[in-house]
């Protein structure tokens, strides 16, 4: 039987220009933003890290932006509408997003889960001076007048504050009734109203290791506060926020075990994201985890073994290019 040289040649030449495009598709540079939060935050530090973990990945030419931008409040819409290619989120933060509850007028149904669990994050009440770790005692009876600051609008901090505030009976408005108010600030006046005794109470969404509040307690006096059972279980069920145990040193002065409203940290994309890139991105992320580790105390812990692509653990459902990669690992059948 004589060989068909004019179908080895059409299937030769079919090979020859997939290789040419999928060549050509491996070596063009891309561009990607990362959306994370403002410097001197956990997240800034992990987008950082990750941009130039992603670059070593990607062709020669590539860019990875990570401004320091908006935060997990802020970071779905940039994603949902194409200002931003990746988004550090909270799982918490992303199921509002999805079904369009609490901070969010509308659902965002074209957000998609890459990589969840990187860390814990805790809703911390960081008092100034020294104060018994009763919560409710310092608001109603040490300092009803209570000087509280929050981050400004944008991220999970200030929506956290203000729920757990309001179920305590001392929101802006009855803060304000009692002679207290209400500010907000960046990190860096943050630790300068630490500094000058001018402010009772911080309250933010925090990382083992935060970079700000561990510079803030190492220099000057403070006490970290526990939320009555009652305002935690009123936070999980009108809220969705899960409760976990920060453990005492966790931060400098932190001398007990506190039980605190939590979620996690989360990256994610949009529908808009081809599978192959979310598929590298997150394998590039699984394979990499002690170069991400490296950068942050909080991170030390992060594997995506442990459940990363969990939707409890995210918030979302799995970009499809995700999926891909968690199913050759074996972890999602």
């Amino acid at each position: 039987m004589k060989p068909d040289f004019s179908k080895l040649a059409r299937t030769c030449a079919a090979v020859a220009a997939f290789s040419v495009a999928a060549g050509v598709q491996a070596q063009q540079p891309v561009s990607l933003t990362i959306a994370s939060f403002g410097q001197g935050s956990g997240w800034y530090v992990y987008a950082v890290n990750l941009g130039e973990t992603l670059r070593q990945a990607l062709p020669p030419g590539s860019k990875v932006d990570t401004p320091p931008i908006a935060g997990s409040v802020g970071n779905p819409r940039l994603v949902s509408v194409g200002k931003a290619d990746l988004g550090f989120g909270m799982a918490l933060v992303n199921n509002w997003a999805q079904k369009g509850s609490v901070s969010y007028d509308k659902p965002l149904p074209d957000l998609r889960a890459l990589v969840g669990g990187w860390d814990q994050y805790y809703l911390v009440p960081v008092a100034s001076g020294e104060a018994g770790p009763d919560m409710d005692k310092f608001l109603h009876k040490d300092r009803p007048k209570a000087r509280v600051v929050t981050l400004p609008r944008g991220g999970v901090g200030p929506v956290g504050a203000a729920q757990l505030l309001g179920i305590m009976n001392s929101g802006e408005d009855a803060l304000k009734a009692r002679g207290g108010n209400n500010e907000y600030a960046s990190f860096a006046a943050v630790k300068s109203l630490f500094a000058g005794r001018n402010v009772d109470l911080f309250i933010h969404v925090l990382n083992p290791g935060h970079p700000t509040v561990t510079e803030i307690a190492q220099n000057t006096p403070v006490s970290f506060l526990q939320p009555p059972q009652s305002a935690l279980e009123e936070m999980s069920k009108k809220y969705g926020w899960t409760v976990a145990t920060m453990p005492k040193g966790t931060f400098p002065k932190q001398t007990q075990d506190i039980r605190l409203p939590s979620t996690h940290t989360t990256l994610f994309a949009s529908t808009r994201m081809s599978d192959d890139m979310a598929y590298m991105i997150v394998k590039t992320i699984c394979e990499k985890t002690d170069q991400l580790r490296a950068a942050h105390k909080a991170l030390a812990k992060f594997d995506c073994a442990n459940g990363a692509w969990k939707e409890e653990a995210n918030g979302l459902p799995l970009h499809a290019g995700a999926a891909r990669y968690y199913k050759e690992r074996g972890w999602v059948k």
